[in-house]
């Protein structure tokens, strides 16, 4: 299965209020995923036909700058995001950290390209070295991360530390009445 069919069966699940795509390319992940989200944010630095057939949609708002300048005036509570932007680990880290300060309670955040299957996808055109993320995420105690081999340049899913649905039940039983 390819990462964009993948995130938009997520889409589907998650139906995200508020999705952010960083790194649109030509748009087919956005597309997948506009279905199943009420406001769409995707920002990528070029724009081409297909990123203009987008505007379209009257729930897209397509960006043309650096995800930076995107963070800047963003105020809103991010349900979904996939980050698929700049695959150098400087960039990477930058997005994440930009995307998780907005991250809802139960949001989700899927990073592209942290699991390349082959040495020649750890090049600056593919994968870069934007995989070196996954360690470093992996230790820390405020998120969960899961990597999976989808296709050649796998995926990560991060969430936040307490927002399983067990712990969510578990704390609403703890304040609720019996």
């Amino acid at each position: 299965m390819d990462h964009p069919t993948f995130i938009g069966i997520l889409a589907s699940i998650y139906k995200p209020n508020t999705y952010v795509e960083l790194g649109l390319y030509e748009g087919e992940t956005l597309r997948l995923v506009q279905p199943h989200a009420n406001r769409i944010h995707g920002i990528d630095m070029n724009i081409n036909n297909y990123l203009e057939q987008l505007k379209g949609f009257t729930n897209v708002k397509v960006y043309t700058c650096k995800t930076d300048e995107f963070f800047e005036t963003f105020n809103e509570s991010i349900d979904m995001a996939f980050i698929d932007a700049d695959h150098c680990l400087e960039s990477v880290q930058k997005d994440f950290e930009n995307v998780l300060k907005h991250l809802s309670p139960n949001g989700v955040i899927i990073l592209h390209d942290t699991d390349p299957i082959e040495d020649k996808l750890i090049n600056p055109c593919y994968c870069g070295d934007s995989y070196k993320i996954v360690p470093i995420l992996e230790k820390r105690d405020d998120i969960n991360i899961i990597t999976i081999p989808l296709s050649g340049p796998g995926l990560s899913i991060v969430t936040k530390k307490n927002s399983t649905r067990t712990l969510l039940r578990h704390a609403v039983s703890l304040i609720s009445p019996s």
